[in-house]
């Protein structure tokens, strides 16, 4: 279901893109994605539309995917040691119970959907140099995956309900809602079209997880996202 909807919205932008006369741009290039408090940066790629209402002010929309990062943690949220409790299967075993050492692990990814305005400063929207800012909203699709990896267990003993779940892997999605500020500096080349540069941050406003055995271990409140790339103008 979300690749399909991955393909469609490609489509969709490609579509609106072509499918208006009146003057727009088309342009795509490289994302990267940083999570508050989390070190590692997600890597990806963006296409993008954008349409004029004047030479100051424009409305945009993009769609962005952030490749699948994986991360393993020995910790819990609050840096508690993970353990898994297992009993021994034979009642004479010594001892009947032990505390297990145990990593998480976890895959995730970010497809996000986002739109807005932007305000051209210093010269217009297909001029020169300018700066632009704006604000925006966006939809997230994050697809995870994660699992329990128990170390040391043998064959003298067994997990312990409920921790029997988390040795299984877990996947699902999480769909948020965001919404963020935008701001960067684009140069237009006369007749070839426009590099430019922006970063923005967004906070999540909500979010709905299809499984509730996922942590916040990768799941973060605030991203950062700094995209680089080319468009161009068609008149």
């Amino acid at each position: 279901m979300v690749n399909d909807m991955k393909w469609i919205i490609m489509v969709a932008l490609v579509w609106l893109g072509f499918g208006v006369k009146a003057q727009f741009s088309i342009g795509g290039g490289a994302s990267t994605l940083f999570q508050f408090g989390n070190p590692k940066p997600y890597v990806g790629m963006h296409l993008n539309v954008e349409f004029p209402r004047n030479n100051e002010v424009t409305f945009y929309g993009r769609a962005t995917y952030h490749f699948r990062q994986k991360i393993s943690s020995a910790e819990d949220d609050f840096g508690n040691p993970y353990g898994v409790f297992a009993t021994a299967k034979d009642p004479t075993t010594v001892p009947s119970s032990v505390v297990l050492p145990a990593s998480y692990n976890e895959s995730f990814n970010y497809l996000m959907i986002d739109g807005g305005t932007r305000y051209y400063l210093i010269n217009g929207y297909d001029e020169g140099f300018s700066l632009y800012g704006g604000t925006n909203i966006a939809v997230i699709i994050n697809t995870v995956r994660n699992s329990l990896k128990v170390d040391g267990l043998t064959s003298f003993y067994e997990l312990s309900v409920p921790d029997q779940r988390l040795v299984d892997e877990n996947r699902g999605t999480v769909l948020n809602l965001a919404a963020g500020i935008t701001g960067g500096a684009k140069y237009t080349i006369p007749g070839r079209g426009s590099i430019y540069f922006d970063i923005n941050p967004s906070l999540m406003l909500f979010g709905l997880q299809s499984n509730q055995n996922f942590t916040s271990t990768m799941y973060k409140n605030v991203v950062f996202n700094f995209n680089i790339g080319y468009r161009k103008e068609i008149y």
